[in-house]
C-alpha cells in the first residue's frame, strides 16, 4: 500500500492527463449515485457497477512512450460538474497469502487507514482501506483504497481520488465508492504460473520471440508507432516481499541505455562474457552493493530481423542471484520466422 515518489508522479498523470471531461447536470452527489453501468477492471479480471456517467478513460501517454496495457491498470473517470472522481486500478504482481494479515502490519501515517474485510465469498476477497487523514492541498486526495484477491491468487488494488473540488463531499465521496466496491464480481482471466513457452511477433516484423518462462513468470507486450517493448517479470510471494525482478527486451531504432538513467557510467560496469540468440554478447555490468542495484544490459544491432533493427536487451534486480536466474532466460530467447 505504499505510495513512492514514482507513484505520486504517475497519480498525477492519472488524475490530470484526463481526455474530454463530461459534465453532469446539477452538482449534487445525488446525481451520480445510480450504480446502472458495469465496467471490466484490468481486462476482465473483475467487475464493478459504477454511477451511470462513469467512463473507462485510460491514460493519455506521451508521444514516446507505450500505451497504458489493459492488463496492467484500468482508469475509470466520473465527472460531477466541477468535481472529478478517479478510479485507478493496477495488478501489483504478487500472491495473495494471508493478506488482511500483511496490510493490517502497514502503518502509515500519512493516511491511518481504517481497513475492514469488505467481501469474502466466491473465491475472492476484497479489503477495503479509508484513510482517516487527508491532505486538502493535493491535486488528487485519496478516498479510498480496495485490495482484491482474485481467485488465481493475484492481488490488485483500486484507489480512487477526488480533486479539491471535491473536499466538502469527501466524506460522501468514501461512502460513494465503497458502495460501487460492494457490486464487485468476479470476471474470468486467469494467469498461467506453470513453466512454459510463449511466442510473440516482433513489431513491425515478420519474425518472432520464443520465450522459455520458468514457473510464475509472465509477459507483458508494449507497443506504440515504431517500437515494442517486451517485458518479463515475476510474481512476488506475498506484499511484504522487496524482491524486484525486471528483464526488458526493447525492438526498435533509437534505445536508451538504463544504467544512465539510474545516474551509472559506463566506465563503471565490469564486461561480461554472455549469450543472446546463439550469439556472444559482452554485457555491461553494473554492481552497486550498497545501492542493491543490480543491472545488466546491452544494443544488439539485429539486421537478421529487420534492416537497422537493433534489441536492447536489460536485466534487473535488486538482487544479484536473480540477474544470474534472469540471464538463463535471456539465454534460452530464440527468434523464428
Amino acid at each position: 500500500m505504499k505510495f513512492s515518489v514514482k507513484q505520486a508522479s504517475l497519480l498525477l498523470i492519472v488524475f490530470l492527463a484526463s481526455n474530454k471531461i463530461v459534465y453532469s447536470q446539477g452538482g449534487g452527489l445525488a446525481d451520480t449515485t445510480k450504480l446502472e453501468k458495469k465496467i471490466s477492471i484490468l481486462n476482465g479480471k473483475v467487475f464493478f457497477d459504477f454511477p451511470t456517467g462513469a467512463i473507462n478513460s485510460p491514460r493519455v501517454a506521451d508521444i514516446m512512450a507505450a500505451d497504458p496495457n489493459v492488463n496492467k491498470e484500468t482508469r475509470v473517470i466520473v465527472d460531477n460538474g466541477s468535481i472529478r472522481l478517479v478510479f485507478f486500478a493496477q495488478e501489483l504482481y504478487v500472491f495473495g497469502n494471508n493478506l488482511f494479515g500483511e496490510i493490517s502490519k502497514e502503518n502509515e501515517q500519512e493516511y491511518d487507514f481504517q481497513r475492514k474485510i469488505l467481501s469474502e465469498n466466491d473465491s475472492v476477497q476484497a479489503i477495503l482501506s479509508t484513510p482517516t487523514r487527508f491532505d486538502s492541498t493535493a491535486a488528487a486526495i485519496l478516498v479510498n483504497s480496495l485490495l482484491v484477491r482474485s481467485p488465481d491468487n493475484t492481488v490488485s488494488r483500486i484507489d480512487v481520488y477526488i480533486n479539491p473540488d471535491g473536499w466538502a463531499l469527501r466524506g460522501e465521496y468514501a461512502r460513494l465508492t465503497e458502495n460501487v466496491f460492494k457490486t464487485m464480481t468476479k470476471g474470468n482471466r486467469r494467469i498461467n504460473f506453470n513453466a512454459k513457452e510463449e511466442t510473440y511477433t516482433i513489431f513491425g516484423t515478420s519474425s518472432k520471440f520464443i520465450f522459455k518462462l520458468p514457473k510464475n513468470y509472465f509477459v507483458t507486450v508494449d507497443e506504440k508507432y515504431d517500437f515494442g517493448v517486451f517485458k518479463i517479470n515475476k510474481f512476488r510471494n506475498s506484499l511484504t516481499d522487496t524482491t524486484y525482478t525486471s528483464l526488458v527486451v526493447y525492438t526498435g531504432h533509437h534505445p536508451t541505455y538504463f544504467h544512465k538513467e539510474y545516474g551509472y557510467t559506463e566506465d563503471k560496469a565490469t564486461k561480461l562474457k554472455g549469450l543472446f540468440l546463439q550469439a556472444p554478447v559482452d554485457w555491461l555490468y553494473f554492481k552497486d552493493d550498497a545501492q542493491h542495484f543490480y543491472l545488466k544490459e546491452q544494443f544488439v544491432p539485429s539486421d537478421t530481423i529487420e534492416t537497422g533493427l537493433i534489441l536492447h536487451v536489460a536485466m534487473l534486480s535488486n538482487k544479484k542471484e536473480v540477474v544470474e536466474e534472469l540471464a538463463k532466460i535471456v539465454e534460452a530467447i530464440k527468434v523464428v520466422k
